[in-house]
């Protein structure tokens, strides 16, 4: 990286490389160096944005995706992650209005027709909801997150019988999720009735 300092793979293979030895604090350096020095960088910012994410420093993920959408405003990927941020810290007004900006970018697009269907479950639209989450699991059917949100969606608008067949068929799968802790939860109150 010494040699070529302006490179932005190696700037990004080397915060990975950083970040997955538990180093994070340089991974940040490093990407935080790059952004300074090269300001208009997207890939690096969207890697630091990332690993802040990953760190679940959501105010400096925020800052650094809403940096990148000032450059790019149609980025149907960032939009969909501001979104999700912004649902986390409970602003569902601003997630929906920037997820709504991600679907008119890519429509069709699994993961953010995944968020909007998530932001409109926690904004109690759970029809609209379902109409979302099954368009997002006929186009991603292998993504577990996904499925689950769908069952939690089927559940709010009284299918449970069809929410807890599709919690055994993916907890049986024995894939691993982040909600799998939530989804056991919730087969488990569907069982008893």
């Amino acid at each position: 990286m010494a040699a070529h300092p302006a490179d932005d793979n190696l700037v990004i293979a080397l915060s990975r490389l950083y970040a997955r030895t538990g180093a994070t604090g340089k991974a940040e350096t490093v990407l935080s160096d790059r952004v300074s020095a090269e300001p208009k960088d997207i890939s690096a910012r969207s890697a630091l944005a990332q690993l802040y994410l990953e760190e679940k420093k959501f105010d400096s993920s925020i800052a650094e995706y809403t940096r990148i959408i000032v450059q790019r405003p149609a980025d149907a990927p960032v939009l969909n992650n501001l979104a999700w941020l912004y649902q986390q810290k409970g602003d569902l007004p601003k997630a929906r209005e920037l997820v709504e900006r991600a679907i008119a970018a890519a429509p069709l697009a699994p993961q953010i027709d995944d968020t909007f269907g998530w932001i409109l479950l926690a904004q109690g639209e759970a029809d609209k909801a379902v109409a979302y989450l099954s368009t997002a699991s006929l186009s991603a059917p292998s993504n577990p997150d996904i499925r689950y949100h769908l069952a939690v969606a089927l559940n709010r608008v009284g299918r449970s019988a069809d929410a807890q067949s599709m919690l055994e068929t993916l907890l049986g799968s024995g894939v691993a999720f982040s909600d799998k802790a939530n989804a056991e939860k919730l087969l488990d109150q569907l069982k008893r009735g």
